[in-house]
């Protein structure tokens, strides 16, 4: 499976209809829709990560028991990580118990460890813009392994192998977000109990079948078969905040804002000086040069995992994004017209195979281009730069 995109990931419903309709609003279930899903994971690739010690440490890897996440302490040995640092190590005997007990593991950080795994947590980043990370969840027939919670990601179930119930609750808990005040630690037992609210849908996961979760739903899940394996993948989203920390980086580099606020007994001063940070700040938040700058920091939170290294070629295959809002691409006479957003641009005959393909993907390497483009490299290369000016598609990675 060389790409995964959105028809990859959900048959039923368009991405436009998922955009619209679903996400971050409601929960969405579709049984069946990954058609051969033991070519994203499988028991035998679990296993095989599992079985290299060194990836995992207290931070990688988890387990939870009875609606408890259990402690590293309690399943891991001292160990000495690469540069002699201490780390904590999964003792294999320790594991084993928790595991016979029917403890649920979980192992972090799938999609920087495993091809198929990246290719779909690519796919989800480009459909969410938000960088996604991916945990495996192994766990055993009606054995409990987390309470009732909400996630402060909104989540992308996959269901591997085994069979899983899914309560989907009532209850949301507002723009949760992974800091203090907002995530689901900071809330006890007993509030976790009274948010949830009734149950709003139930269903049961097979292989191949996927679903939505929108960040803050409140939910808890239960292994019916002898073992299941789910994929959970987690679309972490920046924050108003988020543009606010990169804001603050920059002012303070300008001298204004260094300047020592005024003693807080001349509260004339205090305010006037006060109320010009915030004209000021107001002033550059709306600078269409800082909103570039945000973009920017967006696209570079989703490169890493798609750059294109072709060794013992040092020069990296750059990637593109396509925009999520569907140009059309139609015929006028003997040119064709790229329509987009209420806007156009006139496209030569030499470049509409090119300029199909792109828009019929969701993410592609220039390499890919040289043997659809009529044209020479320099007009393939000039006409990318244009499709990126217009926003048609977002350069990531190198």
């Amino acid at each position: 499976m060389e790409k995964f995109q959105f028809s990859d990931l959900f048959k039923k419903i368009s991405r436009r209809e998922f955009l619209e309709s679903y996400h971050d609003t409601r929960a969405y279930f579709e049984p069946g829709a990954i058609e051969n899903v033991q070519e994203i994971f499988s028991w035998a690739q679990l296993n095989d990560l599992f079985n290299r010690d060194k990836l995992w440490n207290g931070e990688t890897m988890e387990l939870a028991l009875n609606g408890q996440v259990l402690p590293p302490p309690q399943y891991s040995r001292p160990g000495m990580g690469r540069l002699g640092e201490r780390v904590l190590r999964p003792d294999c005997e320790k594991v084993n118990r928790f595991l016979r007990q029917g403890a649920t593991l979980v192992l972090d950080y799938l999609e920087g460890v495993d091809p198929g795994v990246k290719r779909v947590a690519t796919c989800i980043e480009r459909l969410t813009g938000a960088m996604v990370s991916c945990n495996a969840y192994c766990s055993w027939q009606s054995v409990q392994g987390y309470a009732s919670h909400f996630d402060t990601m909104c989540v992308f179930a996959i269901q591997i192998e085994g069979e899983k119930t899914w309560k989907i609750y009532d209850g949301r808990v507002n723009e949760p977000m992974p800091i203090p005040g907002a995530r689901p630690a900071d809330f006890s037992r007993e509030q976790h109990d009274r948010q949830k609210g009734p149950v709003a849908q139930q269903v049961v996961m097979r292989p191949g079948d996927v679903l939505y979760l929108p960040r803050g739903v409140y939910h808890d899940a239960l292994a019916t078969d002898t073992a299941s394996l789910h994929l959970s993948l987690g679309a972490t989203y920046l924050a108003g905040f988020s543009a606010l920390s990169l804001l603050i980086q920059e002012l303070q580099r300008e001298e204004f804002f260094r300047k020592k606020l005024p003693h807080f007994d001349d509260g004339d001063t205090l305010s006037a000086y006060l109320s010009e940070v915030g004209k000021q700040v107001g002033d550059r938040m709306a600078d269409s040069g800082f909103h570039g700058r945000v973009k920017e920091h967006m696209l570079s939170n989703l490169g890493d995992k798609i750059t294109g290294h072709r060794l013992p070629d040092r020069g990296a295959d750059q990637c593109y994004l396509v925009t999520r809002h569907e140009p059309r691409l139609v015929r006028r006479g003997a040119l064709w017209r790229l329509e987009y957003r209420g806007d156009h641009i006139d496209v030569a005959a030499e470049h509409a195979a090119m300029l199909r393909y792109v828009l019929e993907t969701e993410i592609f390497y220039v390499s890919e281009l040289a043997v659809l483009s009529e044209a020479p490299p320099t007009s393939t290369s000039a006409m990318l730069d244009t499709l990126e000016k217009i926003g048609v598609i977002w350069r990531v990675g190198s």
